[in-house]
């Protein structure tokens, strides 16, 4: 059985993943709400407008996400190479350097010093 790969990602980028999650979970769950309090055609209409909205707050999002439109289609993890590459680091490439007192190194701001 082949082992799983295991990849380092960014605090911000987790965080962003977290936020956007969210948020569309805010999006579907109002559209759930909106239906179930529909009482006219006005209501109906203005449903419309909403998804209309959100379907474009979707394709937004989906676009920032660089997500191939093949992955869409087919399914195939290969086509998300160019995702990983840009937002992963494969385990066995992170290092962590470590001061005197065993305090991990930020890394970006030692080579700032260093330039």
């Amino acid at each position: 059985m082949e082992q799983e790969k295991l990849y380092v990602i960014e605090e911000k980028t987790y965080e962003a993943h977290i936020d956007e999650e969210v948020y569309l979970y805010g999006l579907l769950h109002q559209l759930a709400f909106l239906v179930g309090k529909i009482k006219d055609q006005e209501d109906v209409n203005n449903l419309i407008v909403t998804v209309k909205r959100y379907g474009e707050i979707a394709d937004r999002m989906f676009d920032r996400w660089r997500i191939p439109g093949r992955y869409l289609v087919f399914g195939d993890k290969a086509d998300l190479a160019g995702i990983k590459t840009a937002e992963l680091c494969a385990l066995e490439d992170f290092h962590v350097a470590f001061d005197e007192e065993n305090e991990p190194l930020d890394i970006a701001a030692e080579e700032q010093i260093d330039a």
